[in-house]
C-alpha cells in the first residue's frame, strides 16, 4: 500500500475536518508524532524476505491516531509533505542502515514518493545525499509512485526517474490497475516493476474478473521484463494462485503487518539466520 496516495481535491473533504487536520498536523510536526513502520516483502519463488515497504504513521497523546489515508492528502495539499518527506527519507535510510548492520544485507526498501516532492522539492538530491551519508547502495532502494501521480507534471517526473535510474534506483508503479497507466506510460517512464492493487487481490479467489485481470497484468509484466508485487494478501489461497500465475513478490497481512524496526529485525533476523 502506498503511503502517498494521489492528491484529492479540497472540496471533497469535509471543511470542518480539514481545519481540524491543520491543527493536528501542525501539532504533530512540532511534537514529532510521526513514526515509521515497515511491511515485509516476500519472494514467491524462494519464500525469503526480499525487502520492506516504508510506511509513515501518526499518533499523538493529544489527538490519538490519525490514519494515513486522511493525513497524507492533507500534508500534500498543505505543502507539509516537503518537511515530512525529508524526515521520512532520513529515518527510513537510517533504519535501513541499522538493518544492514544486523546482517540483513540483501534487502531493499521501498520509498513512497509524492508528486509534490518531485515537482516542488529536489527529491533526487535529497535521497542520494542520504544514501551517501549512510553508505547504502542505490540498488537497495525502490521508489514508488501511484499511477494517477504520473499525470501531474509528467516531464518533471520522467526527468527525476531518469536521474534515479542512472544511479541504479528502481522505479515502481503502485496501485497498478486503478489509474491511468498504459503501455505507453510504462515505456515513457521506464518503469521497473508493478504493484498489483489490493482491490484485485481481494477477489482473486472468488471473482473471475479479478483473477483474469491479475493474470493479464502478470503476463504483461513478464513480457515487458517487469517485476510484480501483489499487495493486500490475507489468505493462503490468494498466495497460492499468485504463485501459480508467476507473480514475483508478495505483501500483506498473511506475511506480516506493518511493524516497527525493532519488531521486524527481531522477527526476520531470526528467520533468515
Amino acid at each position: 500500500m502506498n503511503a502517498f496516495k494521489s492528491l484529492e481535491p479540497i472540496n471533497t473533504v469535509n471543511i470542518a475536518r480539514w481545519h481540524e487536520l491543520e491543527q493536528i498536523m501542525a501539532h504533530a510536526m512540532r511534537n514529532h508524532c510521526f513514526n515509521m513502520v515497515y511491511q515485509p516483502l516476500v519472494s514467491l519463488t524462494s519464500g525469503q524476505l526480499v525487502g520492506f515497504e516504508s510506511l509513515v504513521r501518526c499518533e499523538s497523546s493529544r489527538y490519538g491516531v490519525v490514519g494515513p489515508d486522511e493525513f497524507i492528502p492533507h500534508v500534500e495539499q498543505s505543502g507539509m509533505i516537503l518537511d515530512l518527506g525529508d524526515w521520512i527519507f532520513k529515518q527510513t535510510l537510517s533504519d535501513l542502515s541499522e538493518m544492514r548492520s544486523l546482517g540483513m544485507t540483501d534487502i531493499t526498501i521501498s520509498l513512497n514518493i509524492s508528486p509534490v516532492q518531485i515537482i516542488e522539492g529536489n527529491v533526487f538530491s535529497k535521497v542520494m545525499t542520504l544514501l551517501d551519508k549512510y553508505q547504502i547502495d542505490p540498488a537497495a532502494i525502490k521508489v514508488e509512485l501511484t499511477e494517477t501521480a504520473l499525470i501531474k507534471s509528467p516531464q518533471r517526473i520522467a526527468k527525476t526517474f531518469e536521474q534515479f535510474h542512472k544511479e541504479g534506483v528502481k522505479i515502481w508503479l503502485d496501485d497498478f490497475g486503478t489509474g491511468y497507466a498504459s503501455l505507453g506510460l510504462l515505456r515513457q517512464f521506464n518503469i521497473d516493476g508493478l504493484k498489483i492493487d489490493r482491490s484485485f487481490i481481494s477477489g482473486i479467489t472468488t471473482n473471475n474478473e479479478d483473477f483474469t485481470l491479475c493474470s493479464a497484468i502478470i503476463a504483461m509484466a513478464q513480457r515487458l521484463g517487469l517485476e510484480t508485487i501483489a499487495e493486500g494478501i490475507e489468505q493462503r489461497e490468494q498466495l497460492q494462485i499468485l504463485e501459480q500465475l508467476g507473480c514475483d513478490v508478495a505483501q500483506g497481512y498473511l506475511l506480516g503487518r506493518p511493524s516497527s524496526l525493532a519488531n521486524n529485525t527481531q522477527t526476520w533476523v531470526k528467520k533468515n539466520s
